[in-house]
């Protein structure tokens, strides 16, 4: 059998690589053609250590490594990667919010030495990633893959295989994790919506995702989760343009989903959708030992514009060594990364149920002192941490003839103060075995 072209490429590049830079190895292999014998091509190799162990290393760190990056670089979660931060283990995203426009005015004179401030917001990111992914090649196995110009060929396939899907994996994971914490720590904007169990509810999931779908490319603070988190200042305003708009799905709810009806609820081509459809097994997560540490089975899915997934490679890069004590090479594929999700993008997780987010403090954020006069309302604010924590607050009033209190609808961290009579009452917000309290005058008859 004859070598495949591919491999003829591959193999004549190391004799190239050691020509240039005059090493042993193209002393003893020849140029490598569709009529080479791989016996007559191995034997050279196999015979002389030094010779095997430049072909090792040149075919893992150029040709193995080259066909991973190559696969690794063509995989459908790299249109979510951004730029690379080639230094440092902690970044910052920088978001401006719209200057307001103000009307002209020629007699304005005044103006001009007015401060315009710009807006500012910043959130800062880390890198979370470092893993190494070891791949162990026994001179044994070397051996056997010279047999014939097939398993030469398997051989290196399997190599960069073994790096390829052990990376991809882990990508993969990472990736829809960042949806599963985002929803799990309240920290992303969440639409309920029905299980999918039929065309109909199917239907109304389509119809969701094609509303949001027109929104986030409209200016707005409903899609981003700036305010939701507690950040300072003004809410911000984002959109997104229809081409960076991307869709994590999962796929037995896209069972459930015929792609020319989604293609054409999104009014884009099937080829245009499909770019942007990442399929998802689910939005569970498991510790390294395997073992569930969240349930996802709420998410359906995420829609959101791609700059949501702050994700950014630091390094990739691979070492080996040969390790005479068992006659193997040791290679290690090394991949440092930023995995984090950005408040300054439009990002909704479709779910049947809002997440739970437990109460660990709160407090009142009122200044001391306030008063309300006699059948008269006052509002009383919470501010909890977490600061998006969704537990129920309930309120209770120490002397109820003073004053009484309920949670205001809709809000459930904003206590409205109904003034009775006369005096002071004690107000207590609690949540599960958190309290807080605040003394309210009540002014009048």
């Amino acid at each position: 059998m004859n070598p495949s072209q591919g491999l003829i490429t591959s193999l004549n590049a190391i004799r190239e690589a050691s020509v240039s830079e005059g090493t042993i190895y193209h002393q003893y292999l020849p140029i490598v053609d569709d009529n080479t014998d791989i016996a007559a091509f191995g034997t050279p190799i196999l015979n002389n250590t030094p010779v095997m162990n430049e072909f090792m290393n040149r075919l893992v760190n150029r040709i193995v490594y080259t066909s991973f990056e190559n696969k690794y670089f063509n995989n459908p979660l790299q249109i979510l990667e951004g730029d690379r931060i080639p230094l440092g283990y902690a970044g910052q995203e920088i978001y401006v919010n719209p200057a307001k426009g103000r009307q002209y005015d020629v007699n304005d004179f005044a103006g001009l030495l007015v401060k315009y401030e710009a807006d500012v917001k910043v959130q800062y990111t880390s890198v979370n990633m470092d893993l190494q992914y070891p791949v162990t090649v026994s001179r044994h196995k070397l051996k056997q893959a010279f047999v014939s110009w097939d398993s030469l060929d398997n051989f290196v396939m399997e190599l960069s295989n073994s790096l390829y899907n052990g990376a991809y994996i882990d990508e993969f994971r990472f990736t829809k994790g960042l949806v599963s914490s985002a929803y799990a720590s309240n920290q992303v904007q969440v639409r309920t919506i029905s299980a999918i169990s039929s065309e109909a509810t199917a239907k109304t999931f389509v119809q969701t995702a094609r509303e949001l779908f027109l929104n986030m490319q409209l200016p707005s603070t409903e899609y981003n989760a700036w305010a939701k988190v507690g950040g300072y200042g003004k809410d911000i305003l984002t959109y997104s343009r229809p081409e960076d708009i991307v869709f994590l799905i999962r796929n037995d709810v896209r069972a459930y989903l015929d792609v020319n009806v989604l293609a054409e609820a999104f009014n884009m081509s099937k080829a245009d959708l499909l770019g942007r459809i990442i399929p998802v097994d689910n939005f569970d997560q498991y510790d390294d030992n395997g073992t569930k540490i969240f349930d996802g089975s709420a998410i359906i899915g995420f829609i959101g514009d791609s700059s949501w997934f702050r994700i950014k490679r630091q390094d990739m890069y691979l070492d080996e060594f040969y390790n005479a004590n068992n006659r193997t090479w040791q290679y290690y594929l090394n991949l440092t990364k930023m995995y984090n999700y950005s408040l300054f993008a439009n990002g909704v997780v479709l779910a049947t149920s809002a997440p739970s987010v437990d109460i660990v403090s709160m407090k009142f954020t009122d200044t001391a002192g306030l008063s309300v006069e006699a059948d008269d309302t006052i509002e009383l604010h919470i501010e909890t941490t977490p600061f998006p924590a969704n537990a129920t607050i309930t309120y209770s009033s120490g002397t109820v003839a003073k004053a009484t209190v309920a949670a205001k609808e809709g809000n459930n961290k904003i206590a409205v103060v109904t003034g009775k009579a006369a005096g002071t009452s004690v107000i207590t917000a609690t949540a599960g075995n958190v309290t807080a309290t605040y003394t309210i005058t009540v002014t009048g008859e």
